[in-house]
């Protein structure tokens, strides 16, 4: 049986170790569909499951992590799927509660499957992975909500990261004036080449504390922070104006009422686990491979050697990592 290489956490004494091993089938968990991985990429879950963080891998087994993956079907014994398919597979329990993207060959439930679209390579099919459907549902329910580009700016927070460089480019593209919000000053010209047209420190945002800003300048925004931000993103919204939360890096709110009473300003919750059904994540899919596809992908998706992925773990506690971090798990795939 066919040994290959898989990067693996175990739970020893309570506390995360992980390390790359040699496995074969037997040892991974079972599933209908057989895929080869191609890439995957770094999510701050992997990083979270990676050094202990949380409960991020929810057995105390051995487990493959890594919650995005593309490659090639070997078999399938589900009739939707055929050898030689070009597929991707986000969330669920995929390197969480089963074995996941970082090994050169994963098996997995069908139902878990979106068949990559016209218009997408594996490599770009992971430079926007979990990252990529956030940023597009986010944008399809701000849209769906009646933001149209002549709205006025729109705000995003958490620009520099893998979410909010996607949307900047992303809304960018739909011809929207996009306003990326970022503590990292040193990345501004990196936002403003995939599409700002202007970035605003976070600090500048912070400064000030009214409860409503007289003369918001934001028609809506893509927060992915939480906590302060989120407090702040409101008072600066237009009437009528629209906020998306994807993040959660501060979970705790303190805010007021007077946005969402005196402006009318509504608020989406972005979630792209488990929760979104499999029509819906096709059709975003199917976004993303054509008018919300990313203009500066190649500047946003950095990719690495699967020999690196342990050192670059720590680059996203320290909050030093831009854009997509893309691994190239597949022996012989191209770096892009």
């Amino acid at each position: 049986m066919q040994a290959f290489k898989a990067f693996r956490v175990h739970t020893i004494d309570g506390k995360a170790v992980c390390k790359f091993e040699t496995l074969t089938l037997d040892d991974i968990d079972p599933g209908p569909v057989l895929i080869r991985t191609a890439y995957s990429a770094i999510t701050y879950k992997d990083a979270m499951a990676a050094r202990g963080v949380g409960r991020n891998v929810r057995t105390e087994r051995p487990c493959v992590t890594g919650v995005d993956l593309s490659g090639e079907v070997v078999s399938s014994a589900d009739e939707r799927f055929k050898p030689g398919d070009k597929v991707a597979v986000t969330n669920y329990k995929l390197g969480t509660e089963h074995d996941g993207a970082y090994a050169e060959y994963a098996r997995v439930p069908a139902d878990w499957i979106v068949p990559l679209p016209d218009g997408l390579s594996l490599f770009e099919a992971m430079g926007l992975g979990t990252s990529g459907l956030t940023a597009a549902l986010a944008i399809d329910r701000l849209e769906k909500a009646g933001l149209a580009p002549g709205d006025g700016p729109v705000a995003v927070s958490g620009a520099s990261g893998g979410v909010g460089s996607l949307a900047v480019d992303m809304l960018a593209g739909k011809g929207y004036e996009v306003v990326a919000i970022s503590g990292k000053p040193e990345q501004t010209d990196f936002l403003q080449s995939i599409g700002a047209a202007r970035v605003m420190h976070r600090d500048t945002l912070y400064g000030n504390t009214s409860s409503m800003v007289s003369g918001p300048p934001f028609a809506a925004a893509l927060d992915n922070v939480g906590g302060r931000m989120l407090d702040r993103l409101l008072a600066h919204t237009m009437p009528h104006g629209k906020v998306a939360i994807a993040g959660m890096v501060e979970v705790d709110l303190q805010s007021t009422v007077l946005p969402f009473v005196l402006r009318s300003v509504d608020v989406l919750g972005i979630n792209v686990s488990r929760q979104l059904k499999m029509p819906e994540r096709q059709r975003l899919w199917q976004r993303m491979a054509t008018d919300l596809k990313p203009s500066h992908l190649d500047a946003i998706a950095r990719p690495i050697a699967f020999e690196e992925l342990d050192s670059r773990m720590d680059a996203f506690f320290n909050v030093s990592t831009v854009g997509r971090v893309v691994v190239q798990v597949g022996a012989g795939q191209p770096a892009r």
